[in-house]
């Protein structure tokens, strides 16, 4: 028999960083210094202050109500209020995106643009306001339309060159970011590389751990589109660069937990898992130290008990499995995903050692949560795995006709959820040919050793 590559299952969730509060187009300085216009001005930069307020505190409401106020003062204004006018409608549209609005915010974010680079020209609310407004359409998925937001926004803060201004510096490291990854996400692998490598090599005024904090965010981005060539030295350094700034006996912080995450996951995806296995003993280390009930936790003791399983350390495997399953159990609740996964995990860990009674009643267990879940892609991936397992005793049992009907389920979960040419339905496809042959239907059997060699072929280089 066959059976899909084991262990199988990966952790099903990733702390990853929140969204990055957009850079606000400052008022500092822009008062001409006329009593009238101070007033304005005044008034102006309470409302304008409110709304940062409301809305980094996510009352958006309020935000929208004293945004709006903001601009209908700083439009009745006279003299020098463009700036005034650009900063408004950009908190405006930040508070519109976030109400469910991007293109109300595009629209905002051009006229402040455009408002912005006839007021003040290359200045750093304009690099911010270009920043924006690339981040808009590039949330529209509108890439190629953002980019020249992006490319305004680098040569902005290019031209200023204030090595000793760290807001200036994060506005570029924002920009060079944002150009890598849609660089990147189109294919446009040299233009990508040039813009990462400016981003590795930019220190030189932004806080370390702001640094840190781009390449993190940047990373994650470009391995969650699957360009892990190019978010990997964007994760190495974020590591290298949180590592740098920890303290003995102090609490870790966040980020630098997600930076060991994310680059323990991304050496597995390149199947390095002696590379991964440290930094995911350390994300537990930390995790615990910090929160011995992070629901984190349960991802990556499910790693590390994968790892050695690898190793063929089964007792070491197994503790750490359940630690995890319980874990998973008290913060997904009983029927969830990452619980099924884990019960199928230590379901086959059973089954490697030749416990064949509990590792059944396991794989049963699992395929009852699997089958309480909504049929989306990994959940019929995990209910075709446990189905193949179970019609796997059946068949040492000699029940042909029971492990049959569980192997053609299984392959009809798995045509449902990948299609009828991946490599994931070879396991099934060969017990299924596996089978015919043993009970003499050798014309069966060479319909499916065909369909086997056809994707096999399709998979060679």
């Amino acid at each position: 028999m066959k059976w899909p590559h084991s262990p199988a299952a990966k952790p099903l969730w990733r702390s990853g960083l929140a969204a990055v509060l957009l850079a606000l187009a400052g008022s500092a300085a822009l008062a001409s210094g006329a009593e009238a216009e101070g007033r304005t001005q005044a008034q102006w930069q309470t409302l304008y202050q409110q709304a940062q307020q409301h809305y980094q505190s996510q009352d958006h409401a309020a935000a929208e109500q004293a945004a709006r106020e903001a601009l209908r003062v700083a439009e009745a204004g006279q003299g020098n209020v463009q700036p005034y006018i650009a900063s408004s409608l950009n908190i405006l549209a930040l508070v519109r995106q976030q109400q469910g609005e991007p293109e109300e915010a595009v629209a905002l974010l051009r006229r402040a643009l455009e408002i912005s680079e006839t007021a003040l020209g290359e200045h750093l609310n304009t690099a911010s306001l270009a920043l924006n407004l690339g981040n808009a359409l590039d949330g529209l998925q509108q890439p190629q339309q953002a980019l020249p937001a992006y490319a305004r926004a680098l040569q902005i803060t290019d031209a200023l060159a204030d090595a000793s201004d760290p807001h200036t510096a994060q506005v570029q490291q924002e920009a060079l970011a944002s150009l890598g990854r849609v660089h990147a996400a189109l294919g446009q692998s040299e233009q990508a590389a040039a813009y990462h490598q400016r981003l590795l090599e930019g220190t030189t005024a932004l806080p370390q751990a702001r640094h840190a904090e781009t390449l993190l965010r940047q990373g994650l981005e470009l391995q969650q589109q699957g360009q892990l060539a190019q978010a990997r030295p964007l994760l190495e350094q974020a590591v290298q660069l949180y590592q740098a700034q920890a303290e003995p006996g102090q609490t870790p912080h966040g980020s630098r937990i997600n930076a060991l995450s994310a680059l323990a996951a991304l050496y597995q995806q390149q199947n390095e898992y002696a590379l991964a296995e440290p930094l995911h003993r350390q994300a537990v280390e930390l995790r615990r130290a910090a929160n011995p009930q992070d629901p984190a936790l349960a991802g990556h003791l499910n790693e590390l008990a994968l790892w050695h399983w690898q190793r063929k350390e089964y007792e070491q495997a197994r503790p750490l499995l359940e630690q995890a399953l319980e874990l998973a159990r008290q913060h997904q609740g009983d029927v969830s995903l990452p619980v099924a996964h884990m019960t199928s995990n230590l379901a086959q860990l059973e089954g490697v050692q030749g416990h064949e009674n509990p590792s059944k009643t396991l794989h049963q267990q699992a395929l009852a949560l699997f089958e309480q879940l909504p049929r989306e892609q990994p959940v019929l991936l995990g209910q075709a795995q446990t189905l193949n397992f179970l019609a796997g005793f059946d068949y040492r049992k000699r029940r042909f006709g029971e492990a049959e009907a569980q192997f053609l389920q299984a392959l009809n979960l798995l045509e449902q959820a990948v299609g009828t040419d991946d490599e994931r339905l070879l396991p099934v496809l060969e017990n299924l040919e596996t089978l015919k042959i043993s009970q003499g239907r050798s014309s069966e059997a060479a319909q499916y050793r065909r369909r086997v060699e056809r994707i096999k072929e399709a998979q060679k280089p």
